[in-house]
């Protein structure tokens, strides 16, 4: 598996963990800021863990290009799409939803580039 596809395999479980955090954060902290501010720590941490996994990337790559889809994946989104996503989740659906998939590739992308990660 080349490091592009690895790393696109990497946002995607990101953004499927960051369906694991809302219901748990949801439940207690109802408000889009919260849930936004509480995903992106989730989403950095499962990044992280799984880009390590990743062969031929160093760490400063690692955390620049986690960083980066942290960032703009949470910018990304809009608020409906968050809120879509919880409802997902409340429904077992923790996966990325194929309406969304093309912005993640797009950011996966260029947070690849940014960290200097070839593919």
């Amino acid at each position: 598996m080349t490091s592009r596809a690895m790393l696109i395999g990497v946002a995607i479980l990101a953004s499927g963990a960051i369906g694991f955090g809302y219901t748990f954060i949801k439940s207690s902290h109802p408000d889009v800021a919260t849930l936004r501010k509480n995903m992106a720590g989730g989403m950095m941490e499962q990044c992280v863990k799984a880009a390590r996994a990743a062969p031929g990337i160093s760490e400063s790559q690692v955390q620049t290009y986690c960083g980066c889809n942290t960032t703009k994946l949470n910018a990304a989104l809009s608020d409906d799409e968050v809120k879509h996503l919880v409802d997902l989740e409340h429904q077992g659906q923790t996966g990325v939803p194929p309406e969304l998939a093309p912005k993640l590739d797009l950011i996966s992308n260029a947070c690849r580039k940014e960290a200097q990660i070839p593919g």
